[in-house]
């Protein structure tokens, strides 16, 4: 059967719009060398130059480091680290959002399309904790991811999209929104990576269809 001109555009056009559509909805990564791999160059948030509130306070809303601001209406987020407050293993400090009763949210600097981090949470007697990050795109759309880990241990997870991000919401499966009563809310993350992944052309996507149709052709004259 010959494939026509025409044929051969309606092809290219479905594969560009096929990649695209599976760009769009964004890819995770439960590896941190395999979502550093993909990263030009990145910035890393380890909370070691972070402090907390003078004393007198319980906590503080928001912390702001490398232009990326943590926030829970709760005032229970701190900085801390292995051995004190909650025995958890760790390279130094990170941040601990305390017996809240809202998640963790997490907004970026503008043009941002990869994000990951090492996350712990969940609250005793359970021996694992079920955890759910939403990502907001700057477009308006919102993906949720949800893995689960150990309590008392850390989990990397990371996501890249071709638009931008403009937030995250980080639950680790406390309470509904301002709920009483359960467990509570006890995120943690640490090193937290960001960067900017440029969006493939659509020249790539085109060149894409031209091997597909390639690989027609010389199947048709074998």
């Amino acid at each position: 059967m010959k494939i026509t001109t025409l044929n051969r555009l309606v092809v290219v056009g479905l594969l560009c719009v096929a990649a695209q559509t599976a760009l769009g909805q964004g890819t995770f990564y439960t590896s941190r060398s395999a979502f550093e791999a993909l990263l030009g160059s990145s910035t890393t948030i380890t909370f070691q130059d972070l402090t907390n509130p003078p004393s007198g306070g319980i906590g503080a809303s928001s912390f702001t480091a490398s232009g990326v601001t943590f926030t829970s209406p709760d005032t229970l987020l701190f900085i801390t680290y292995p051995g004190v407050f909650y025995p958890i293993p760790g390279d130094g400090r990170y941040l601990w959002h305390w017996d809240g009763r809202f998640p963790v949210n997490i907004f970026l600097p503008e043009g941002v399309t990869a994000f990951g981090a090492d996350f712990s949470g969940g609250i005793e007697p359970n021996p694992s904790f079920n955890a759910t990050l939403t990502v907001n795109l700057a477009g308006g759309s919102s993906y949720a991811y949800n893995f689960s880990a150990p309590r008392g241990s850390w989990t990397f997870f990371g996501v890249t999209f071709p638009e931008p991000i403009a937030s995250l919401v980080y639950r680790d499966a406390g309470p509904p929104d301002g709920g009483l009563g359960g467990p509570l809310h006890e995120e943690m993350l640490d090193n937290v990576t960001y960067s900017t992944i440029p969006e493939p052309s659509l020249l790539g996507l085109f060149a894409l269809g031209g091997l597909f149709l390639g690989g027609l052709w010389r199947r048709k004259q074998s």
